[in-house]
């Protein structure tokens, strides 16, 4: 790859020094909870689907429904997300988990399908946001050499969340509070990391960028500034770079969304699975997707993102088609492991690309266009048309099993158009406004005028 352009500002020229060592761990200790409740909070919606659909009298379609309109709450959380990048990371984390836990609490005692939906909707807006800004806040502080580690054990601490949905599932499910139990047991915890978050505080690298637009005396510009920048006007590099990560992030979504939303109802009513067998497979099978997350994070500081991403992805195509047409329950079972496995690493894998991408003034809107609006389409979508295919098909197996083509599309694109950006900075990678952004170090898209090498 070509050197990246020279950079003119003192804040770029200077090394980064960030935080001691010290403060990054209890740092990423801190922000863990982003990860953990994001993980408890889809498992409930994962096991708990049979129990909310007897209670709302809902059928596949309308389940379907559902899981498209909660998860378009994590597309809106990219107008939550952009104050981040204009107000700082410290002060919008700090309030996203208190309006999260706020939703979650109504959705506890939401009272029909449409008010369940609503809430859980508005709740993955903060959730979806707390997750990006964590991201961006490890993206900034790490040094080089451990940020594909840090974002691989963030990702990591998600079985926490899963493991406690699994275990509590059996006994609260089956208690009188049902499936409104599950959201109530999570108020009190995330109070108490609302709390203990008090110790973060602002980036290094947001701070200096502060500093050097106020030397500049340049004001903020809009709300919408920071996706402006994130597409560098006439300059193409940055809109292929979220033209080709938002289309990879499609790719595995479309892995996710089938697998999550449908796997309880699937097991349970074509294989007659029970509760019990499906609350340790799933906590099982987050267990496999915790080891690959932490495979992905090794392996990227050390065979890169490019090789790293395409074994994740391949992985994933082929384990989700065996999960969807396997007659074996043994084989389901292990099936799904493996699809946790390799979409938890190809998740995260993701990620490390995509936070590397965007200068420091836009680096949070830049990946929640990239990840969480553009990236999440095929993520909220597939539930919805594996609910309307299965009829017509002959039932979920077979619908839910086409979208295991996802990842062999990602694949296609991984191989020719993602280069390695492995142990460059972010200050090579993504330069801020006033210097050019470097061309060879990135994504191109298709239609771009050459290829990355």
């Amino acid at each position: 790859m070509d050197a990246a352009a020279p950079i003119s500002s003192a804040t770029d020229r200077a090394p980064h020094t960030g935080p001691s060592r010290r403060y990054l761990w209890s740092l990423l200790a801190m922000l863990m909870s982003a990860t953990i409740f994001e993980g408890y909070d889809i498992t409930i919606f994962h096991l708990c689907t049979p129990d909310i659909a007897r209670t709302f009298h809902l059928g596949n379609a309308a389940i379907g429904a559902i899981a498209t309109v909660v998860r378009f709450g994590g597309i809106l959380s990219f107008f939550v997300v952009t104050l981040a990048d204009r107000y700082g990371r410290k002060p919008v984390i700090a309030h996203t988990v208190l309006l999260y836990a706020l939703f979650t609490l109504c959705t506890a005692l939401s009272t029909g399908m449409l008010s369940f939906t609503l809430f859980q909707s508005a709740s993955q807006v903060f959730l979806a946001a707390e997750f990006c800004i964590a991201v961006t806040i490890i993206c900034e502080e790490f040094p080089d050499e451990l940020r594909g580690r840090a974002i691989s054990i963030l990702h990591m601490v998600a079985f926490l969340g899963v493991a406690a949905a699994g275990i509590l599932y059996g006994y609260v499910a089956e208690s009188n509070w049902g499936w409104r139990g599950m959201y109530l047991i999570g108020i009190a915890p995330l109070l108490a990391v609302a709390w203990l978050r008090r110790g973060i505080r602002e980036t290094v690298r947001f701070e200096a960028c502060e500093t050097e637009r106020r030397a500049r005396g340049r004001e903020h510009g809009g709300m919408l500034d920071p996706m402006r920048r994130c597409f560098k006007g006439a300059d193409p590099t940055y809109r292929s770079r979220m033209l080709v990560t938002g289309t990879l992030c499609n790719c595995i979504g479309l892995v996710g969304g089938p697998t999550i939303s449908f796997f309880s109802l699937y097991a349970k009513r074509d294989h007659h699975w029970t509760s019990g067998r499906i609350g340790l497979t799933i906590v099982v099978a987050y267990l496999a997707g915790t080891m690959g997350t932490l495979l992905c994070g090794l392996l990227l500081d050390r065979i890169g993102r490019r090789l790293t991403t395409a074994l994740f992805f391949a992985a994933s195509s082929v384990s989700m088609a065996v999960l969807f047409r396997t007659p074996s329950d043994h084989v389901m079972m292990l099936a799904m492991m493996m699809t946790m496995f390799s979409y938890q690493g190809a998740r995260t894998a993701m990620s490390a690309l995509s936070s590397e991408l965007f200068p420091t003034g836009s680096r949070a809107t830049g990946y929640s266009l990239t990840v969480q609006v553009f990236g999440q389409l095929g993520w909220t979508l597939a539930p919805l048309a594996v609910g309307l295919l299965a009829a017509p098909m002959g039932g979920l197996g077979k619908a839910a099993s086409l979208f295991a083509a996802g990842p062999l599309l990602g694949l296609i694109l991984i191989i020719g158009y993602v280069p390695e950006t492995r142990g460059r900075t972010l200050e090579e990678l993504s330069p801020e406004d006033h210097a050019a952004p470097p061309r060879a170090a990135v994504p191109q898209a298709p239609a771009a005028t050459a290829k990355a090498t």
